[in-house]
């Protein structure tokens, strides 16, 4: 097996960048958030391309593997806001968010669970292009209830690329910014196994959540003669036989993700450099859950200023289903809930009317 550097295990290296990137990636807009749902398309393997500054992206045609991936956020325990899981493919992942960190600290599925004694360091913010963060973990756990389990490794990521990204209906991200995550680690049971996992990742304006995500996990294998001499008659300096055992790509489309409505006030274009309407900045913070609906959808907003408000719920010719009635509200936290289970199952539009604007969301019926 060969050695991981041992350098790396003694603590955190990061360089900072000299350059400094259109879009930066900081805790309060880019940090994981308890009650968010994300639903992300599974496509086929992009190719992440080269890195630098001025790039461009075309993942305009993907083709879809999976389009009900959905990830949740929330405290495992209320009381602690440091500590936030993520539900994704029937796996928790535990974090802690502190100050200026974002730490991985452990998972768990209904076969494998893993507790990290040293935390994986997933990014520092500020966290600019150009600037490269090193870290070292190490865990244990056990797997089917059984065999006991040790993970041991590094984490490097890089602020590594910079430009314009073209998603699928030709819409256009321009200043995205891309992290390069490589993760390589052993992991010891009855067997020994080492293993990489490389990650791509977008991140666009006012989004809080990646756009897009190519990943490849590779398992390295020593050749039948090992190259550490470790074995009585076994030849130096055998190569070693890699193997990609899994490569996928995720799209969470940009409609989908929160806004971040500290930035409106500021900001006056969007994701793809288009002026922000007025009814949107208005209507900030909306959440629409769940997502798909059976019964009852139920909506989340905060106004900026005061407003009047009602919504109507459209099939996908156009026809009304649903509407409330309008409501002048005050700036602040407001909620709402339409009935939706006497609807078939499909796609339907919501408009949120804005006094005399209007602004459309998508949400699916079960």
């Amino acid at each position: 097996m060969r050695k991981i550097l041992p350098f790396l295990f003694f603590g955190i290296f990061i360089i900072n960048g000299f350059s400094q990137s259109p879009l930066r990636l900081e805790p309060k807009k880019y940090g994981y958030r308890a009650g968010d749902s994300i639903y992300k398309y599974q496509v086929e393997y992009k190719d992440p391309g080269s890195k630098g500054r001025q790039l461009q992206w075309d993942f305009s045609n993907v083709k879809v593997l999976n389009d009900n991936y959905l990830i949740k956020y929330f405290y495992p325990d209320k009381k602690d806001t440091f500590h936030i899981c993520g539900m994704e493919h029937r796996t928790r992942y535990y974090y802690l968010q502190k100050k200026d960190s974002l730490w991985s600290t452990g998972f768990e599925n209904y076969t494998t669970l893993i507790n990290y004694t040293t935390p994986e360091l997933k990014l520092k913010f500020p966290f600019n292009y150009g600037d490269t963060l090193y870290s070292a973990f190490e865990g244990e756990g056990i797997y089917c209830n059984m065999l006991k389990l040790k993970v041991k490794g590094w984490t490097r990521v890089e602020a590594d690329a910079e430009g314009e990204l073209t998603l699928p209906g030709n819409k256009k991200v321009k200043h995205a910014l891309r992290t390069h995550t490589t993760r390589y680690y052993t992991e010891t049971g009855k067997d020994s196994t080492e293993m990489s996992y490389e990650t791509y990742t977008w991140y666009g304006k006012n989004l809080r959540y990646p756009i897009f995500e190519s990943i490849k996990t590779t398992l390295h294998r020593l050749s039948p003669g090992r190259g550490d001499g470790g074995e009585v008659g076994v030849k130096q300096g055998s190569q070693v036989s890699d193997t990609i055992v899994f490569h996928t790509s995720f799209y969470y489309t940009p409609e989908e993700l929160n806004i971040q409505p500290d930035l409106l006030a500021n900001d006056s274009t969007d994701i793809y450099g288009n002026p922000i309407p007025e009814a949107e900045r208005v209507f900030t913070e909306a959440r629409m859950l769940p997502n798909p609906v059976i019964n009852n959808l139920n909506i989340d907003f905060k106004l900026t200023r005061r407003a009047v408000i009602w919504f109507s719920v459209h099939n996908n010719i156009g026809i009304p289903m649903r509407q409330t009635h309008p409501q002048s509200l005050d700036e602040g936290y407001h909620q709402t809930q339409i009935p939706m289970g006497g609807l078939v199952t499909g796609t339907y539009t919501v408009y949120v009317h804005v006094d005399d604007r209007m602004i459309q969301r998508v949400v699916v019926k079960k």
